[in-house]
């Protein structure tokens, strides 16, 4: 899971984001003017079970693009993890590692 260091906010990291690289478009064309839109949303996910359908929507984009045809196929996935590969065994096919968080067993729960 990613986050910013604290104090800093997603909306903050994402402003500062969208202002450098809105300078560095406007720069390399010689242009000027918006890139992004104005607002960022940061949706909270209120259960476990959003959480976890969420988390299933980003698997499936590889198998919904054609480019696998199982989830775990895709090498920067972290559904081989959700499967049940040890984060070690992530790390070492993909170099990356993946930070998960421990969630309530119950789906219902609110985060």
């Amino acid at each position: 899971m990613m986050y910013p260091p604290h104090p800093l906010s997603i909306s903050q990291i994402f402003k500062a984001v969208k202002v450098s690289s809105t300078i560095a478009v406007n720069v390399r064309l010689g242009e000027r003017g918006e890139l992004w839109q104005a607002r960022f949303f940061d949706p909270a996910l209120p259960t476990v079970r959003e959480y976890h359908d969420k988390v299933e929507y980003i698997h499936l984009n590889p198998v919904r693009r054609g480019l696998v045809k199982r989830p775990e196929e895709w090498r920067w996935s972290s559904a081989r993890e959700y499967a049940g590969v040890s984060a070690a065994e992530q790390e070492r096919r993909c170099g990356l590692r993946i930070d998960r968080v421990s969630l309530p067993a119950d789906e219902n729960t609110r985060l």
